[in-house]
């Protein structure tokens, strides 16, 4: 894939807001966004982020891990559950070696993970896997739109109802529900739904996707409505009836 993140053919270039504390990464992560041709802000605390969440939206945020203020695995969660922002990507960043914030923010709603040091082709690569990921939309006659009961998931618009209600999903979830979907009934273990809902190979424990699972039936179940994610003790989940 190329580096260039606005390669999706027809799509504008995505909004990136940068959160961190530490004004040289900082710096380098705003020019190495900026000269790729993306619109790109930065903040330097989480009180500046939540004041320019305010006013803007953006497509993907990238979140230093331990920024002054709130903690960074409350402001993900806090994230996720505001709906001006749950669908947002969110791409996590921390030192090497920091494998406490790694777990915090995956678990809390992160999508990606990457260590600091970075290259710029990795930045770039990780953050147009995401873009292409959420955005791409495929021709009419390749047109993806999967069912199960009440339930309809459209990959092409990236858009999820349920019984015609419009449910909003951060972008893990929807790749974890996409996966489900595509064969219900079938149980599949947490390794497969890692390998699924990451789009890099990131080292994630169990508890992990336990976590986004449950974040999941929240979304589905919201109005009271069946459970349709079947546990499946010491294997993993299914889509059942």
């Amino acid at each position: 894939m190329s580096n260039d993140a606005t390669n999706t053919g027809f799509l504008p270039p995505p909004m990136v807001l940068i959160a961190a504390a530490d004004d040289s990464f900082r710096t380098f992560l705003e020019y190495t966004v900026k000269s790729r041709g993306l619109f790109v802000a930065g903040v330097s605390d989480s009180e500046a982020l939540a004041k320019r969440l305010q006013t803007t939206a953006p497509d993907l945020l990238l979140l230093e891990s331990r920024i002054p203020g709130v903690e960074t695995q409350t402001l993900c969660e806090r994230l996720r559950l505001d709906r001006r922002t749950q669908s947002m990507s969110i791409i996590a960043l921390a030192a090497e070696g920091d494998e406490a914030s790694r777990k915090e923010m995956l678990e809390s709603g992160a999508d990606q993970f990457l260590s600091r040091p970075l290259s710029p082709e990795i930045l770039m690569t990780s953050i147009g896997a995401i873009w292409h990921e959420a955005n791409w939309d495929p021709a009419p006659s390749k047109r993806e739109l999967l069912t199960f009961l009440d339930l309809e998931l459209d990959v092409s618009s990236y858009r999820v109802r349920r019984n015609g209600r419009a449910i909003h999903l951060a972008p893990m979830q929807f790749r974890l529900l996409r996966h489900l979907m595509k064969n219900p009934h079938k149980v599949y273990s947490r390794d497969e739904l890692r390998a699924a809902a990451w789009l890099r190979a990131v080292h994630v424990g169990p508890r992990t996707i336990d976590v986004h699972i449950g974040r999941l039936r929240t979304a589905l179940n919201s109005m009271g409505e069946q459970e349709l994610i079947r546990t499946v003790w010491s294997i993993g989940y299914a889509l059942s009836d």
